[in-house]
């Protein structure tokens, strides 16, 4: 894997690969623990390609262990402390693994203690031989997300759909050289987590890391990054939502910015113009992918056309290896221009679920000999740029009307002085009954609640039908946010509760 090569490669030099706290850890540290942890696995289960279920936040052994286990011939399962126990338990039943890590020490599921592993990892060793690296078929990881009938299902991304990432991402990515600095904000359970692992440590930058408490403090999160002095940044849109709060995110506090790239929501016009105040000159790239295609497959940078148009922001081109397709309910491809839904075919789609042929054969397909994966969401493409348009499933039925969910907070961040909106449907014996609307606002507008509730809902009518304007409107200071990085609307669910 070519990873594990870049690693050695850059093992040579003293730069630094990770920065968490106050620890900082080398090239040469994480390509020693690495190997250090490939001897134990090849030891401890010898006779198994079974996966390495590893269980923390961002600590720093987190990548040596993922590392070491692809040294090691097998793949590894990232789960975050924010996961509940319950919830690790179905997922050590589903990926059935051959040692589990837990950094918290806490599991009742057998496992290595903190205090264990790094003996483990400090034990000096030969370095892993190349010929027991896994192979370009094997599983590399495999990241349990939300299954709809409550037990979370495991994608598997091999090492040939990793290198496939790679080729695909390479245009918005070489850019980035040793010696830069990239923002490791994301959890490690979520896939936009490997931009940081494979694409920023494969060229010998250095991961400053944000774990919770930093993203849930901005004096804690903007200290981190006016060390660090960025010159890459990748996340969700959330969480520059909650940056650009403050008059420091700017250019100031990263003069070396050579690019902002979002993923994993929608980004807003009005966000993507209030970056491009702050950091003028600074490209903006909007990009996307599910998880099952490996992190991202489209991405464009916003051009001043894009954002004065009459649309919502596009979510780029397909990559050069990645064929997307806009199909009806037939499965056959639509007219440009027509809304439907966005297949995706190439070599960076997962060979599927981990033992779920029911939901493969739904969501998974063979054309041509390419593998392909119905992605569930609503997109239109004109000229190659494709627009999101929301998800399939989140199409609800409202006094006989159908209603996407995302097409009203589309349309509240029209309204002035709104920078972001949720909206949840209230449902009453498995009904949707009416429509919820939380909006974060710009600036304080000295407004009462039902004063701004009546100005918002004025201001919308102009843009949607009556029926889809949300019965109550809620202002909050900000947004709860997933360990993934986006809106959480779990959290939502139980304000409104309250």
């Amino acid at each position: 894997m070519e990873i594990l090569k870049k690693l050695a490669q850059f093992a040579e030099t003293d730069r630094t690969a990770i920065v968490y706290g106050g620890q900082t850890l080398s090239y040469r540290e994480l390509n020693d623990r690495s190997d250090a942890f490939a001897a134990y696995l090849k030891q401890a289960a010898p006779d198994s390609k079974a996966p390495v279920l590893i269980y923390g936040h961002k600590e720093l052994e987190i990548p040596a262990c993922m590392f070491g286990s692809l040294k090691a011939g097998r793949g590894y399962v990232p789960v975050d402390v924010t996961y509940p126990s319950e919830r690790v338990t179905q997922i050590a039943v589903e990926a059935k693994p051959c040692v589990i890590v837990d950094l918290t020490d806490t599991l009742e599921l057998p496992h290595l203690a903190p205090s264990q592993l790094q003996k483990i990892l400090t034990q000096p060793c030969a370095p892993a031989s190349e010929d027991g690296w896994l192979k370009p078929d094997g599983t590399a990881y495999i990241l349990f997300t939300s299954g709809s009938t409550g037990t979370p299902k495991g994608v598997q991304i091999t090492a040939g759909n990793l290198a496939a990432f790679h080729a695909g991402v390479r245009p918005f990515f070489d850019g980035m050289q040793p010696g830069g600095a990239f923002l490791n904000e994301i959890s490690y359970s979520f896939d936009v987590s490997v931009c940081a692992l494979y694409e920023a440590l494969g060229r010998g930058m250095t991961l400053w890391t944000a774990d919770r408490t930093a993203l849930e403090n901005p004096k804690l999160l903007f200290e981190i990054l006016e060390q660090a002095n960025l010159t890459d940044w990748v996340s969700t849109p959330s969480l520059a939502e909650l940056c650009v709060q403050s008059d420091r995110f700017c250019g100031a506090l990263m003069p070396r910015l050579r690019q902002l790239l979002f993923c994993g929501e929608v980004l807003t016009k009005k966000l993507a113009q209030a970056l491009t105040e702050r950091f003028p000159g600074v490209p903006i790239v909007n990009a996307y992918g599910p998880t099952e295609t490996t992190v991202l497959v489209t991405g464009a940078q916003m051009t001043k056309e894009m954002l004065q148009a009459d649309a919502p922001l596009p979510i780029g081109y397909a990559f050069s290896n990645c064929e997307a397709r806009i199909c009806g309910a037939d499965g056959n491809a639509l007219a440009p221009g027509e809304a439907g839904e966005l297949c995706l075919l190439g070599a960076t789609v997962s060979p599927g679920y981990l033992g779920r042929p029911d939901l493969n054969a739904r969501a998974f397909f063979e054309d041509g000999g390419r593998r392909g994966y119905r992605t569930g969401d609503l997109c239109r493409m004109e000229d190659g740029l494709i627009y999101y348009l929301g998800r399939l499933d989140n199409q609800i039925k409202l006094n006989g009307f159908r209603v996407e969910l995302e097409d009203v907070e589309n349309n509240l961040a029209k309204v002035s002085n709104i920078a972001r909106a949720a909206v949840l449907a209230e449902m009453q014996d498995g009904k949707a009954v009416a429509l919820t609307a939380y909006v974060m606002l710009e600036k304080p507008d000295g407004e009462g609640s039902l004063q701004r509730a009546r100005r918002i809902k004025k201001e919308l009518s102009a843009l949607v039908p009556s029926y889809m304007v949300p019965r109550r409107i809620i202002a909050v200071d900000s947004f709860p946010l997933n360990t993934n990085g986006k809106i959480d609307k779990k959290q939502l669910r139980a304000l409104r509760a309250t």
